[in-house]
C-alpha cells in the first residue's frame, strides 16, 4: 500500500492517495460531505475495496450485493469528473461522470447519486443513471477523456 500512498489519488482531487482517500478507506477519518464519500467510493472501485464499498452502501439499498461482488474487477476505472454536488444536514447528491475501459472500449458512466447521513456517517443510497450520449467519435488529436493528459490516439484509442 505504501506505493499507492504516494500516487495521485484516483478521485482526481490533486492530492496524494495518502492525503485524500486512504484515511477514509482505513476508517480513521469520516467523510464530511457526500462528495468526499463519492470520491472515496470511486477510489475504492479503482482499488477493488469491496469492504469499503459495502460499508458505505446504505443497508436498505444493497439488495443482494455482497462484499465479494463489490470486490471484483469488472472494468478499469480511469477518470472521475464531478459535475455538481450538494450536501445538506441529512442528505445530498453528487452528479458525476466516470470513465472506464471495458474490453478495450472507453465508456462514460453518468450518474446523479443520492446520499443520506445517518449517525454522522454518509451513505450511498441509489442514483439516476443517464444514458450514454453518442457524441460521435473522439478525434485522434483530442485529449483522452480518461484524464491521462495524453492525446486520445496515444491512449485509449490504441
Amino acid at each position: 500500500m505504501s506505493k499507492l500512498n504516494q500516487q495521485t489519488c484516483p478521485c482526481k482531487s490533486a492530492k496524494t492517495y495518502h492525503q485524500c482517500c486512504f484515511p477514509l478507506h482505513q476508517k480513521t477519518v469520516k467523510p464530511v460531505t457526500c462528495e468526499q464519500l463519492m470520491r472515496a467510493r470511486f477510489s475504492a472501485f479503482v482499488y477493488q475495496l469491496g469492504d469499503y464499498l459495502y460499508a458505505t452502501y446504505h443497508p436498505d439499498y444493497r439488495g443482494d450485493l455482497s462484499i465479494k461482488v463489490l470486490s471484483e474487477k469488472t472494468v478499469d476505472w480511469k477518470n472521475l469528473q464531478i459535475i455538481s454536488t450538494a450536501s445538506f444536514s441529512d442528505s445530498g447528491y453528487v452528479e458525476f461522470k466516470a470513465w472506464c475501459l471495458d474490453q478495450g472500449k472507453l465508456f462514460c458512466h453518468h450518474e446523479r447519486s443520492n446520499f443520506v447521513k445517518e449517525n454522522n456517517d454518509w451513505l450511498y443510497c441509489d442514483g439516476v443513471i443517464y444514458p450514454e450520449q453518442k457524441s460521435g467519435k473522439i478525434a485522434r488529436n483530442e485529449p483522452c477523456p480518461c484524464g491521462s493528459g495524453k492525446k486520445h490516439k496515444k491512449c485509449c484509442a490504441k
